[in-house]
């Protein structure tokens, strides 16, 4: 039931403009619920990333229908031609060999919180594979730390999976943006507890168009930087 809420609240953004471009190939797009990007709030869809986007395909007049769906299936999608884009992502050598992204059109500020005193955990540390750890399932931090060899068991969906994860003690240590995170503590009424954090690092997101989109259409992704250059959207938690 949860899902087909989120998918009917994008479409029913994105289908007002749709409308009026008929006849144009329509560019199919999925994201993810990842707050203060793109997320549903009281039945609406919101984030400063999902703007940005209905704002640059506006301006391209170019029609769209966008889907909210997990990372996983969302890329898998995408590497099999279910898709012609998927975002917000980062840059990586996977992502690369079938897809280009766009310009950013985010930046995740990515920490690492303890439920007590701070740990060392960088991956400097000698011991740091002893320490158990999560992030988002499928998520770009996901596969991160996956391919620094730290000790990543557990598999949550989602920020507030990953928070409960910390709460009960089966981890020592989540991954995850600083706003998801203050984000999850409003929605537990937790903002008084006390949590202890060290800085992982930060990543720029864009738009991943598949390399057979684009090969189909070779001047769209030149367009869409230019339409998403001119869409700038201020980081708004409030979105």
């Amino acid at each position: 039931m949860l899902k087909t809420r989120l998918i009917r609240g994008l479409m029913l953004g994105l289908t007002l403009f749709t409308m009026h471009t008929t006849g144009k190939e329509v560019v199919q797009l999925a994201t993810h619920d990842a707050y203060p990007y793109h997320y549903v709030e009281n039945e609406l869809v919101k984030g400063s990333v999902i703007r940005q986007v209905q704002c640059a395909f506006s301006r391209m007049e170019a029609p769209y229908r966008a889907e909210f769906d997990s990372w996983v299936e969302a890329e898998l999608k995408l590497r099999t031609g279910k898709l012609d884009a998927i975002f917000a992502v980062a840059q990586s050598d996977a992502r690369m060999r079938y897809g280009t992204l766009s310009i950013p059109m985010a930046r995740k500020h990515l920490y690492w919180y303890f439920s007590g005193a701070e740990m060392n955990i960088s991956d400097d540390n000698p011991l740091y594979k002893k320490y158990r750890v999560a992030a988002e399932f499928g998520s770009d931090e996901w596969f991160d730390i996956k391919r620094k060899g730290y000790n990543v068991q557990m598999k949550p969906r989602s920020g507030s999976a990953l928070l409960k994860l910390l709460l009960g003690h089966e981890v020592d240590a989540i991954l995850i943006d600083e706003h998801e995170f203050e984000h999850e503590l409003a929605k537990f009424k937790l903002q008084n507890t006390n949590f202890s954090r060290r800085e992982y690092g930060t990543i720029e997101l864009g738009i991943l168009f598949s390399k057979a989109f684009l090969k189909k259409r070779p001047t769209f992704l030149e367009a869409f930087n230019t339409a998403a250059s001119n869409c700038i959207v201020a980081d708004d938690r409030k979105l």
